[in-house]
């Protein structure tokens, strides 16, 4: 009888530890996004054990990273009211409030009654809460509707950060606890690559066997447009594991547009080593695109619509039909994909073929516009911004729509820190451009102290001017060419003509606006000096000295040179 209990109790730990393992196996096939696999392999685990928190838990975990929220709120509603009242299953509710777009507050009451109910009273861990309770609730902040890097808009990452870390030290193997603390930091913004760095690292030397940490490192230098870290992280990653897909498409899009064959070899490789599903044929569709096959592309795309891949068909038509010039259905169909999808599942090189096709519509600019402060939304750092930035200036600048232009050539300023040259005279030449001539003053100034030995500052300050004081009474234009003489005169030689021009305007504003008939004289002397005996600038000086004679005023004496 003893033996028979001994067996019984030795039969039921390794049952235990057969399904421990087939979990880890299937949260091991989440990192490689073998999404299908593992929820299928959930699913089985799940309709053989339904009462079981930690399978209830990663099988809603499944159904969410393949966007089936609402599949997952109903699983773990259905275990709750079926008595499996757990933690995990709490927090599982709690991450899919989040993606909801419920309260913050909400989900925080079912992560701190996790932790409360998970915490030691007694023992070597008294006060220490469940490790795996923490990382469910960091994953629950960090993951949303596909693992992107921790780009979802959702939760609050401060408060997952200081459960991770009280994960991590609690446990000095628990590198799942890591990753979800670098994808947590990534949300943050580019700032906080640092920090996820150290938390991928830190993952790595808990555990050497996991491709994901590698991969996640070659992703940030990707977002950095630094390729040869890129390469040395995710080549470390398929180091690890020669199997690992997400590597593979990686490579795949890095090369789509700059080395087609090489971008094959790599789509090859995912297909072989990813789920065998309809995505393996959306992305030999957008293979064949690259190619240059866009009939093949455009009839794999018409199979893939009867599909669980026919969300994203919509975009493979528009890249198609944009290469086929057939505009008018490039742009029906890429709208059509953005006024549906989920923000999660788009890329910004959607908006890139959006913006693109958009600016070719006259009137489509404000549309044109609105893609690019979305993917300004999804590629927020310094080079995007500008990137974006730039582009939308040239739409509207090709629009005429200089007002609007000036608006964000100001924001373009505002996220480099500094104003160029070049960006002085965008600035001012579109201010003139918009008709504002008290504004394009105003910057041509700037231009003028920050760098006086340009001649355009003081072009534009003098155009400006001139559309103001059209009749030359007010001073404004006289002020305006007399600061470009001042530029004009270090070089003599090369501004001659444009110097006569100024002192003509000179001239003619003390004559008639100013009477003052003895200055005009002066300036009518400055003229000769620079032409020596011009024929009619000597008949214009004759006219002003018989001004001043008439006014009882006594020119200079003649230092011209001028033949009496």
């Amino acid at each position: 009888m003893k033996k028979t209990i001994t067996s019984l109790v030795a039969f039921f730990f390794s049952m235990v530890f057969l399904q421990a393992q087939t979990i880890a196996e299937a949260v091991k096939m989440l990192n490689y996004s073998k999404n299908k696999s593992a929820k299928e392999m959930l699913q089985k685990m799940y309709a053989s054990n339904n009462k079981d928190q930690t399978i209830i838990y990663w099988y809603g975990q499944s159904m969410i990273i393949v966007d089936e929220v609402e599949a997952a709120k109903k699983l773990y509603q259905e275990a709750l009211t079926n008595g499996v009242n757990e933690p995990l299953i709490w927090i599982g509710m709690a991450h899919v409030n989040l993606l909801e777009g419920a309260e913050w507050n909400s989900a925080a009451q079912k992560f701190e009654q996790a932790i409360t109910f998970t915490t030691e009273t007694r023992g070597r861990n008294k006060g220490k809460p469940s490790v795996a309770v923490l990382n469910a609730i960091g994953r629950a902040n960090a993951i949303g509707h596909s693992v992107k890097d921790g780009s979802s808009k959702f939760g609050n990452m401060e408060y997952a950060i200081e459960k991770l870390n009280m994960a991590i030290n609690n446990d000095p193997t628990n590198a799942e606890g890591c990753i979800y603390l670098g994808l947590c930091y990534r949300k943050m913004g580019g700032e906080f690559g640092g920090e996820a760095q150290k938390a991928y690292v830190e993952s790595i030397a808990r555990d050497a066997t996991n491709p994901l940490p590698h991969y996640l490192l070659g992703k940030i230098y990707q977002s950095q447009e630094n390729k040869p870290f890129m390469e040395q992280y995710f080549n470390a990653a398929l180091a690890v594991d020669v199997a690992y897909a997400p590597v593979y498409l990686d490579y795949y899009n890095y090369y789509s547009d700059r080395d087609v064959p090489l971008a094959k070899s790599y789509i090859e490789k995912y297909i072989q080593y990813a789920d065998k599903d309809c995505h393996n044929d959306y992305f030999y569709a957008d293979y064949l695109f690259r190619a240059g096959n866009y009939q093949e592309s455009l009839a794999k795309a018409q199979l893939l619509e009867s599909t669980e891949c026919k969300a994203r068909v919509p975009v493979l038509y528009a890249y198609n039909y944009d290469r086929l010039n057939d505009s008018i259905k490039a742009k029906n169909y890429i709208e059509q994909y953005l006024a549906v999808a989920h923000m999660d599942k788009i890329l910004i090189t959607d908006y890139d073929l959006a913006i693109k096709i958009e600016s070719r519509f006259p009137g489509q600019e404000q549309k044109a516009l609105e893609y690019i402060n979305k993917a300004i939304e999804i590629d927020s750092s310094k080079n995007g911004k500008l990137r974006y930035l730039g582009q939308a200036s040239k739409i509207l600048a090709n629009a005429n729509m200089y007002t609007e232009q000036l608006k964000v050539l100001q924001k373009i300023v505002d996220v480099k820190g500094s104003k160029s040259e070049y960006d002085n005279y965008i600035m001012t030449s579109t201010a003139y451009r918009a008709n504002d001539y008290n504004l394009t003053m105003h910057l041509a100034k700037d231009y003028i102290v920050s760098f006086p030995g340009k001649p355009q500052g003081y072009d534009f300050y003098v155009r400006a001017a001139r559309k103001i004081d059209t009749a030359n009474t007010t001073g404004l234009y006289f002020e305006a060419i007399t600061k470009q003489l001042e530029f004009y005169s270090t070089d003599t030689s090369n501004y001659k003509q444009q110097m006569v021009n100024n002192y003509y305007v000179q001239m003619a504003y003390y004559n008639d606006t100013q009477k003052d008939y003895l200055k005009a004289i002066e300036v009518c002397d400055k003229i000769l000096a620079l032409i020596p005996n011009e024929p009619q600038t000597l008949k214009i000086k004759d006219v002003l000295i018989k001004n001043a004679e008439k006014n009882g005023l006594k020119p200079a004496a003649d230092t011209t040179g001028k033949t009496q």
